[in-house]
């Protein structure tokens, strides 16, 4: 889970707002434009609302900030909010603060990362957001968040897929696990009928994976060999035979030689690594 850490907010200036603790009337508070989340768990909100009812009050405050109207927008904290309203609770606690669009951004994303039940489409969604309204690199989010940079490019990818790709995801009938391969599938209705399989026949991981190479996975262009000198060709040939891989060699009009191989799979390239005498390094095939 992620954890809200002050210091790396320090570049938004979120802890330089000051704040107010208020006891705020139930039907003055309302869902903020920051809340991304579309769906909420009506068992994780019955829970929720049970907690609450045995400490007779929200005893972590919501986030909110004042409206032109006099009421509060709710930056973190709107599943308080609505267990409050089926507790028929009159007031919640909140800290009201004169937050930035930027900061609110930022507040109500990070509030939902540190979610349990965030889907892979919510968990996108808040990074790509955050990279947009906050002019951020996946780099940079990366290093806000505590996670790497490829977690964060590819969590993104996933909102590219096709619409009913993500709403598998959403209701949880794939994982992000599943879904990820199917990034590298252009087409969508690709996509879409192997998500769909996935989910009829209970495909693993592995499987969707072998799906995928199957429709991407194309015969290699075949090399060009040398077509201007003759004994260039033949040295290509008898190297080629020598080596059990298809070569090119290059002379450049500085008088220097360029010799090239193609290996289309790990076993050809470290063949021909031990034919010269060169220690290979088995992390190089991962």
């Amino acid at each position: 889970m992620y954890q809200l850490d002050p210091k790396k907010l320090s570049c938004l200036g979120i802890q330089e707002v000051p704040t107010t603790l208020m006891n705020i009337e139930v039907e003055r508070l309302h869902p903020g434009v920051w809340q991304k989340r579309k769906s909420f768990n009506e068992e994780s909100l019955d829970d929720l609302a049970d907690s609450m009812k045995t400490t007779g009050t929200n005893v972590v405050p919501l986030i909110v900030s004042l409206r032109p109207d006099g009421d509060f927008s709710i930056i973190a904290g709107e599943r308080r909010w609505r267990s409050g309203k089926r507790l028929g609770f009159a007031t919640l606690k909140c800290e009201v603060g004169a937050y930035s669009y930027e900061q609110a951004a930022y507040i109500s994303a990070i509030e939902n990362l540190q979610r349990t039940d965030l889907n892979p489409i919510e968990e996108a969604t808040s990074y790509h957001d955050l990279c947009t309204d906050l002019n951020l690199s996946h780099g940079d989010l990366a290093i806000q968040v505590g996670k790497s940079r490829s977690h964060i490019s590819n969590y993104v990818r996933l909102l590219d897929l096709d619409i009913r790709v993500r709403d598998s995801l959403i209701s949880s009938r794939l994982s992000y696990g599943h879904a990820r391969p199917l990034c590298s599938l252009k087409n969508k209705a690709d996509q879409r009928n192997i998500a769909e399989k996935a989910v009829r026949f209970e495909w693993n991981v592995q499987k969707i994976q072998q799906a995928v190479n199957a429709l991407t996975q194309r015969k290699p262009s075949p090399v060009k060999l040398s077509d201007t000198d003759p004994d260039l060709k033949r040295l290509e040939r008898d190297i080629s035979e020598v080596t059990g891989l298809d070569c090119v060699v290059k002379r450049t009009p500085s008088g220097s030689w360029q010799l090239g191989f193609l290996a289309p799979e790990s076993e050809s390239f470290t063949g021909l690594l031990d034919r010269l005498g060169v220690r290979f390094d088995s992390d190089l095939e991962n």
